[in-house]
């Protein structure tokens, strides 16, 4: 007997909800889309309409990095299958678990139709764990589907349903499940023979949902206690030490700015670092360094040969195990030390007389009027620099950014997954106006769901990152990286979000207590002076040259 469209679409809602599927999310064709909508809402899965099908999937997948089930989204077939490719990306990169159900031509009609009709296997294969058509004549496939999406490393999966398709046609790779079994590890025998031990903690750390990163950061927080062992944090990672803690050293992006903590280091520890997270600069470190993680880094050489060795384990378990081993020469507070003249680096680098406020500015002040869970999310451009060492958290997944992929256009997006994702909770949105732009459709989405999201944005008409990275060379000069002047607080108010612009102090400060005592969302529109992110871009990442004549 055949299977029709909308048992296929049963099929797949009941799989994720059964993961925990809280949110649907997407820009519905007709078809399928709506089969899966109409199967969410009667599955408990509440559809979140958004304006871009980019945004319904970082959307999905930051909702499945917060929640540990798999966020889900709906596209429809050609254009909507296109424009989610650089969301299903960002998860990929980002290692999100995120299940994406686009319509498509059914193959009975292949022959006829033409209209948009694209080979959404081939077009999704290199930004997902698995590409599959589900036929209905394989009972357990949607389950085995997202137990695709969950396993380490998690990440986005694609779907397409066709009942008339005569077998199931798989791309991207096999659907298998890695084999359960753990190597018994020694990690205790490497830290005995160490006395400047360093953890860098990464992505890895922070999969599996709130209770699994509760356990893991609990665990990194013991190691590091037991011994005063500094630590650093990716991006992705922030939190998994409180900022304020004495073991606390900064931020890791495989920059200069953290390496006077791992070049004092005897033994780097990795605890579920992936080379995803760090620019693409050499490993300069002398130190042995140790992976222990979730997932084996098969993707990439970036360590070379300073990899020592890898564990693929349970994280917690392996920290756990070594503890008694740590006997160490760190001090208390050596950590915080570390960090904080990292810190007074950034804050040096200000221009004399700012026309507007500065970039640091922006973000200390926000911090200090913000209710302490604030949740913050921050877009790809040069406010990024100041926005995630400056922001300071006690706890992971309360500061969110696209490292992986690094994509503009993330923030906004990304904000509404989060105050959805934590009821009650503020959340403030970091971006400049590039990215802003690129999403500037789901202020809207903000202001019909009355999210509790104050949208802060870099206001300087100029793509800063990119400039600060033409210096010295000038290539491409102001058309390559300048906008016209626009007015985001009227573009806000149009969409039906309460909003101002501000270009001091004293404004700003006034404009986030007004934002933090809102019900619904606002947008500030702050104007920055971005004359000093080149010298940010020298101090974290250090000095470039010209290119020789």
């Amino acid at each position: 007997m055949s299977t029709s469209r909308r048992e296929l679409a049963r099929s797949v809602v009941l799989a994720c909800r059964e993961a925990g599927t809280t949110h649907l999310f997407g820009v519905p064709g007709g078809g399928s889309n709506l089969d899966v909508v109409g199967e969410a809402h009667t599955a408990g899965i509440e559809f979140v309409l958004v304006h871009t099908e980019t945004a319904a999937a970082v959307m999905a997948g930051v909702m499945g990095e917060l929640t540990g089930a798999p966020g889900m989204c709906v596209a429809t077939r050609g254009p909507g299958a296109a424009s989610a490719v650089n969301g299903m990306a960002q998860a990929l990169l980002d290692r999100q678990p995120v299940v994406l159900v686009t319509d498509s031509v059914a193959a009975s009609d292949r022959a006829r139709v033409s209209h948009q009709r694209l080979a959404q296997q081939a077009l999704m294969t290199p930004v997902s764990k698995a590409s599959v058509v589900l036929d209905g004549r394989e009972a357990d496939a949607a389950l085995h589907l997202v137990a695709t999406a969950l396993a380490m490393p998690p990440g986005p999966v694609q779907v397409d349903l066709d009942p008339t398709v005569e077998a199931a046609a798989t791309a991207a790779g096999s659907a298998s499940l890695p084999p359960a079994s753990e190597p018994i590890i020694d990690l205790a025998a490497l830290v005995r023979r160490s006395r400047r031990p360093v953890l860098v903690v990464g992505v890895g750390a922070i999969v599996g949902g709130a209770a699994q990163r509760a356990r893991v950061a609990d665990a990194v927080r013991r190691f590091a206690t037991a011994g005063n062992v500094p630590v650093l944090c990716t991006y992705k990672a922030r939190g998994m030490v409180a900022d304020t803690a004495p073991t606390c050293a900064g931020v890791a992006t495989g920059a200069t700015i953290e390496s006077p903590v791992l070049h004092a280091a005897d033994l780097i520890i990795g605890v579920g670092l992936d080379p995803v997270e760090l620019i693409p600069a050499a490993w300069p470190y002398a130190a042995p360094l140790v992976l222990v993680g979730r997932w084996t880094i098969d993707d990439s050489t970036f360590f070379g040969d300073h990899l020592t060795t890898e564990y693929v384990t349970d994280i917690a378990v392996a920290l756990d195990g070594a503890i008694d081993a740590l006997a160490t020469d760190w001090a208390a507070a050596d950590g915080q030390a570390y960090r904080r003249q990292a810190l007074a680096e950034l804050a040096a680098q200000v221009p004399a007389a700012p026309v507007g406020l500065v970039p640091q500015q922006v973000v200390a002040i926000a911090r200090s009027v913000a209710p302490a869970d604030t949740v913050a999310t921050v877009d790809a451009g040069a406010h990024m620099l100041v926005a995630m060492p400056l922001w300071e958290v006690d706890a992971p997944a309360h500061l969110l950014i696209s490292s992986g992929l690094a994509t503009m256009g993330f923030a906004l997006p990304a904000s509404v997954a989060a105050a959805l994702a934590y009821p009650g909770r503020r959340v403030v949105c970091f971006t400049g106006d590039g990215g802003i732009g690129m999403a500037l459709a789901e202020l809207e989405t903000l202001a019909r769901l009355q999210l509790p999201v104050v949208v802060v944005v870099f206001d300087d008409a100029l793509l800063s990152l990119i400039a600060a990275k033409q210096q010295p060379s000038g290539h491409g000069g102001e058309a390559a990286v300048r906008y016209a002047p626009v007015d985001f607080a009227a573009v806000a108010a149009g969409c039906g979000v309460a909003a101002e612009r501000v270009d001091d102090h004293a404004a700003y400060e006034q404009a986030l207590r007004r934002a933090f005592q809102r019900n619904g969302p606002t947008l500030i529109d702050v104007v920055v002076d971005p004359s000093a992110y080149a010298a940010v871009l020298d101090a974290i990442r250090g000095p470039r040259e010209a290119p020789s004549a």
